[in-house]
């Protein structure tokens, strides 16, 4: 492949690429379409010294208002593949192309996703769940990118899952492609479920530019929402981020928001929860520094 590096844009206001509208100029900047793209392009960044972050459809991602002194990939699109119970799904493809290919099949596990934002990468780096149905309850192996290593084949015990946390969270790599070990069902019963699944999601989540939940929910089975909730927070407001009056999980951007104003409101809920429950709040949502 020919100087990756020609391709990349330099300058990139990272807020016109994530759900939060947030974030400053990336040194450089390069949307991968193919594997081979976003191994080349990362291969640069190790081979020059310059840190590289990569990331989905931005969708739980805060990018500080200097930007990134670095090299941002963003992976875009994706191809689904079915053989037998097995669906192998690009790191890039969209949780929906996932849900929806797996129930064109007749294969059932996923319904619990329908509605789900992002990228596959992003969902098993972060292990995402609703409803009941988590990464590593069907995950069966993938294929990595590991900057001391490069391209592995691992299995589901590699990535040391845990709840929104996965070991891609603790160590220098990137998710390429995985594939998911399902089960066949009745296509009119799967379709059934997610509809059900899309009817309770848009009851509980509010509109607006946010980065979905903010915080995960604590082991002790409370949810950080309601958490926040009961400490008077809904519509707690700091420049242009606000706590959402919908879901008090969500922290939106109302206009104009700063990453410092959502990093301001999302101290004063972990301020106000640790002060009346004595409980760290953890987040979810992945803020990346400069």
């Amino acid at each position: 492949m020919s100087d990756i590096s020609e391709k990349f844009e330099k300058g990139k206001e990272l807020k016109t690429v994530c759900s939060m509208r947030v974030g400053g100029p990336a040194d450089f900047y390069f949307e991968a379409r193919e594997r081979e793209e976003l191994t080349a392009a990362l291969e640069w960044a190790r081979k020059e010294g310059i840190k590289w972050f990569v990331m989905g459809a931005g969708t739980n991602v805060l990018f500080a208002d200097s930007g990134f002194r670095g090299l941002v990939v963003k992976i875009r699109g994706g191809k689904v593949e079915v053989s037998g119970e097995l669906v192998c799904v690009d790191a890039g493809a969209m949780m929906a192309s996932l849900v929806g290919g797996a129930a064109e099949a007749g294969l059932t596990g996923l319904e619990a996703w329908a509605g789900l934002p992002g990228t596959v990468g992003g969902a098993v780096r972060g292990n995402a769940g609703s409803f009941g149905v988590e990464v590593v309850d069907v995950l069966e192996s993938a294929e990595v990118f590991l900057a001391g290593s490069g391209v592995r084949e691992v299995d589901r015990d590699w990535f040391e899952f845990d709840y929104r946390d996965s070991r891609l969270k603790r160590e220098a790599g990137v998710l390429l492609r995985a594939s998911f070990k399902l089960k066949k069902g009745n296509p009119e019963e799967i379709k059934a479920g997610m509809k059900e699944i899309l009817e309770k999601r848009r009851g509980k989540q509010p509109l607006g530019m946010s980065s979905g939940s903010f915080f995960k929910n604590p082991p002790d089975g409370r949810a950080a929402g309601w958490l926040i909730d009961q400490c008077g927070l809904k519509g707690f407001q700091i420049g242009g981020a606000v706590i959402s009056k919908e879901h008090a999980n969500f922290i939106v951007n109302a206009g104009g928001a700063t990453a410092a104003d959502i990093l301001a409101v999302a101290a004063k809920a972990e301020e106000e929860v640790k002060k009346r429950f004595g409980v760290d709040l953890e987040r979810e949502v992945q803020v990346v520094k400069a």
